[in-house]
């Protein structure tokens, strides 16, 4: 068994315009590779997402960048669900808003290979009044690759289990996104440690995936 589950909901809107702070997570899907892609044309462009959070990342895969007075973090999409049910075996599902330039990207997509996935999510601490690191993945950190995760998107049948959908105003803003959503499952070569952290003191490492031939 894993550790999870894992259900997070996000606020996508509090990283295009700032709000009062609220305790709802706000996350990004900073950069994925594979699906036999080339890696320096994939995906075709990532934009530049505020953040509330106000500290330094403890996450090496996620780089602030200053904004004016404000931060900013660059990202291929920003994530709105991540849900797990917590087995090493179960699939890990997202649900992301993308650019709709990077539709064409992510359409017909056959090879189910993913070489490289990073994300990072944070959340308002009110009893501490500060954000925090709630979840990014760890990865191998003993025998692979660390800060980001190896998997596969999950296939029934013939077909791969990532779907976007057409380009829309989202909320009330006038910003059009596509709605991404994609299932992944364990690569059978790479475990995936994922930190999860309740509020900005108490933090767990849960455990995803497997190698195959290995207990």
């Amino acid at each position: 068994m894993g550790d999870g589950p894992l259900g997070i909901s996000c606020d996508w809107q509090q990283t295009i315009q700032q709000r009062p702070q609220k305790n709802i997570p706000v996350g990004y899907l900073l950069d994925i590779k594979g699906m036999g892609k080339d890696d320096s044309a994939f995906p075709k462009s990532s934009s530049l997402f505020y953040t509330p959070f106000d500290g330094e990342s403890d996450y090496d895969g996620v780089k602030l960048e200053e904004v004016g007075k404000k931060k900013a973090v660059r990202a291929v999409g920003l994530i709105t669900q991540l849900q797990w049910e917590g087995g090493k075996l179960d699939p890990m599902d997202f649900t992301v808003l993308i650019s709709p330039e990077n539709k064409g990207d992510f359409t017909g997509i056959t090879n189910t290979e993913i070489r490289q996935l990073k994300f990072w999510i944070c959340e308002w601490d009110s009893a501490a009044g500060k954000w925090f690191e709630k979840c990014y993945p760890l990865g191998d950190e003993a025998s692979g690759p660390a800060n980001e995760m190896s998997a596969r998107l999950n296939q029934k049948g013939s077909e791969v289990m990532l779907h976007v959908g057409e380009p829309e105003n989202v909320g009330v803003t006038d910003v059009k996104f596509c709605q991404m959503t994609f299932q992944l499952i364990p690569d059978k070569e790479h475990l995936c440690n994922i930190q999860y952290a309740h509020n900005s003191l108490d933090k767990d490492v849960y455990a995803w995936g497997y190698v195959e031939g290995k207990k």
